[in-house]
């Protein structure tokens, strides 16, 4: 019944509208490359103060996820990434389009954006109470560790040898 309450207040038409301009807002932002779905969000967080929560929260996860999305576009038809999410396919994006195809890879990108989107948020859903209770439970040992595994994984995708990624780790974490 709870979801069902949520899902009333999601379609207001007011809730629908900043949605609407939310995400509109985002497909401009994440369509210029070199924005990111990250500062298309810091631009527009001012105008939430000015919002009910329900609203906002909403805005924000349309905007977010138009974003990310929109920096298809230029990967696809430019060979650009318009956002780092899009950095990865960038290459197989654009020899489709080459191949008169940019709508298929564009089309793709919305799907997968899609589905991967729903099944996250379904599966957030389902276990955020859980990982709540843990992360509750975390002390200084524990986000210690956590930094250490999320540099040793900066470290470990770094297209370069090993010890060159470890040294512009170290001068990074220095500066």
């Amino acid at each position: 019944m709870v979801i069902w309450d949520a899902f009333l207040l999601v379609m207001q038409p007011n809730v629908l509208l900043i949605m609407l301009g939310f995400g509109l807002f985002g497909l401009f932002v994440g369509a210029i490359p070199g924005f990111t779905a990250s500062m298309a969000v810091a631009l527009l967080i001012p105008v939430t103060y000015f919002l009910d929560p329900v609203p906002a929260l909403a805005g924000i996860m349309s905007l977010s996820a138009v974003a990310i999305f929109a920096g298809d576009i230029p990967g696809a038809l430019l060979r650009i990434p318009g956002t780092p999410a899009s950095a990865a396919y960038v290459d197989d994006a654009y020899k489709m389009s080459n191949n008169g195809q940019s709508d298929i890879a564009l089309g793709v990108g919305l799907l997968s954006s899609a589905i991967g989107g729903i099944f996250g948020a379904i599966i957030l859903l389902l276990i955020a109470p859980e990982l709540a209770k843990i992360a509750l439970k975390f002390s200084t040992f524990e986000y210690f560790w956590l930094s250490m595994i999320g540099l040793t994984a900066a470290m470990a995708v770094s297209p370069a040898s090993l010890s060159k990624a470890a040294i512009s780790l170290l001068i990074g974490l220095t500066l």
